[in-house]
């Protein structure tokens, strides 16, 4: 799914170290704290002192950047919605393909590291299947394809 999104990996992964932290910590936490967390750069061409994270600097631009993208989502789809583009203007669709997914990621968690029977393979297997079709639908209608031609 990161992929069809339009954040970034290391975007995404800003985003859940800057609000899982707080969340967790149950209050803000520094940036630089947030920036030691998070992945180096692999653009770097010569080792640093400092080998872990990036600068809170580089913290702060990139989340700057990857709440500007999921700010411009939320408003696409409200717009979309709202001119009729979209089956409904309401997002209720949306947040239950996010149910779906946080049912699916408990799934795995559980699972995770132990051996997993079939039948619940199978049925991590149907609830993937079942995210992807419902993803598809909401999606087909913005791919350009020769068959609108």
């Amino acid at each position: 799914m990161l992929k069809s999104s339009n954040i970034t990996p290391v975007q995404f992964e800003t985003l859940l170290i800057n609000f899982l932290l707080d969340e967790g910590a149950g209050k803000p936490v520094k940036y630089k704290i947030k920036g030691f967390l998070r992945s180096p750069s692999k653009k770097r061409k010569f080792p640093t002192l400092k080998t872990k994270g990036v600068t809170r600097g580089a913290f702060r631009r990139v989340l700057g950047q990857a709440c500007a993208n999921v700010i411009k989502a939320i408003y696409s789809l409200v717009l979309l919605g709202y001119v009729g583009i979209l089956d409904s203007p309401s997002l209720h669709p949306y947040l239950d393909m996010s149910n779906i997914i946080s049912n699916y990621m408990e799934q795995m968690e559980i699972s995770y590291g132990k051996e997993i029977s079939e039948e619940k393979k199978a049925a991590l297997e149907i609830l993937e299947k079942n995210l992807l079709d419902m993803i598809q639908k909401y999606a087909d209608p913005f791919f350009l394809t020769s068959r609108n031609e």
